[in-house]
């Protein structure tokens, strides 16, 4: 607050210490949802690394202190949050806040460029890897120019940063002390801020063109594209994030107020970065699930064949024995079979029917034994009564 006009500062209404207006816990749980995202995909990154493909690359490297960075703006975000009033009106924060309150958001904002400046480095290796034995010279001096420019920008962010306010400390200090001074921070974080978009767009499709050319089949080429064209979500993260550096910073003095979606949109900007530069290792272990999947669901279509066959071959042997039993015996099978008939209904959970065919077929052929013996009886009846005539 130590910038903020008199006349402005008189026109805040009272402090609210007891009971003040705040944001809610927007911040909390959106930190909490990403960061758990975050740590999901870098751990299935390193295992695939590790396990899958047996070695660790700078670009594992670079994602790894962009992890930790990631880790250290949210909790930053989230104790400032919850403890420091940065989800209340700036009038609304009590003084003995208000120094750390600005002392974790200047930490915040190194943590988050670093955070933004390895995330693209991870990015940029990946691509010097993927195109190390193209023979493309000219992608790969692009590749040197963009590593500079990247740096160069997190170079300027610190010194823009640590140059803001002369001495330091007078960033946090309240009241300023005598002959301390700062520049205008909503201008520079602005500018800082369009050039962070850029170099966000820059780094997602500087290898598009290069893959497009790339001797591979047309389907990985594609899946690719899509993998790293998932960095431009984070541009918009990026976008958004800037246009409420402006509203925050610029456009109000209400700033911790103001500023609360931009930090939801800065965590959401370096969770995502991590996310979709860590997307591209994933797709071994992506093969290798749909791999299963696809094994699983073909094992269960034989399963399902086989179990339909094996009913076939059930069923007509039921026809034979019913075709039997009629011609021999004169009648129909009993109740048992129609008991069999409705279980080989369900061909996918009916029991095996084996058994009971077996113990059907042997019922059958006892019946028949006994029908011809009970009409060979008759006919010796028949002859013996002829004779005796």
């Amino acid at each position: 607050m130590h910038d903020i006009p008199l006349d402005v500062l008189l026109s805040f209404p009272l402090p609210n210490y007891e009971d003040p207006e705040e944001r809610g816990p927007a911040l909390v749980i959106v930190n909490a949802i990403f960061i758990f995202l975050v740590c999901v995909t870098v751990g299935l990154r390193i295992y695939v690394r590790v396990r899958i493909k047996r070695w660790l690359g700078s670009d594992d490297a670079f994602i790894v202190l962009a992890f930790v960075c990631t880790i250290g703006v949210t909790v930053l975000l989230t104790l400032a949050n919850t403890r420091y009033g940065w989800n209340r009106h700036v009038y609304d924060i009590p003084f003995h806040y208000a120094e750390d309150a600005l002392k974790i958001g200047y930490a915040s904002k190194f943590l988050f460029m670093f955070a933004a400046t390895f995330t693209r480095m991870s990015l940029l290796c990946f691509y010097y890897r993927l195109t190390h034995n193209s023979g493309i010279s000219w992608f790969n001096w692009l590749l040197h120019i963009s590593s500079i420019f990247v740096v160069s920008i997190c170079i300027s962010y610190i010194f823009a940063n640590i140059w803001l306010c002369s001495p330091i400390e007078a960033y946090w200090t309240i009241p300023p002390k005598p002959g301390s001074t700062c520049l205008d921070e909503g201008i520079i974080t602005l500018v800082l801020g369009i050039i962070n978009c850029v170099a966000d767009l820059l780094v997602t499709i500087l290898p598009i063109p290069i893959i497009i050319k790339l001797h591979m089949p047309i389907r990985d080429r594609i899946g690719v594209i899509v993998l790293l064209s998932l960095g431009l979500i984070v541009t918009v993260a990026g976008i958004v994030r800037t246009y409420f550096i402006w509203k925050s910073l610029i456009a109000s003095y209400d700033r911790s107020w103001y500023s609360y979606p931009l930090w939801i949109a800065a965590a959401v900007e370096i969770d995502l970065g991590v996310i979709c530069a860590s997307a591209p290792a994933l797709r071994p272990l992506v093969a290798s699930w749909f791999t299963y999947v696809h094994s699983a669901v073909s094992n269960k279509a034989t399963e399902h064949r086989s179990a339909s066959t094996e009913l076939f071959i059930y069923s007509s042997r039921f026809r034979k024995l019913l075709m039997h039993s009629n011609s021999t015996t004169g009648s129909t099978l009993p109740s048992q079979s129609l008991t069999l008939v409705a279980q080989s209904v369900d061909e996918s959970t009916g029991p095996d029917l084996r058994p009971q065919l077996d113990e059907l077929e042997h019922g059958v052929t006892e019946r028949r034994y006994e029908v011809q013996t009970r009409n060979i009886r008759s006919s010796d009846d028949s002859h013996i009564n002829y004779n005796s005539r």
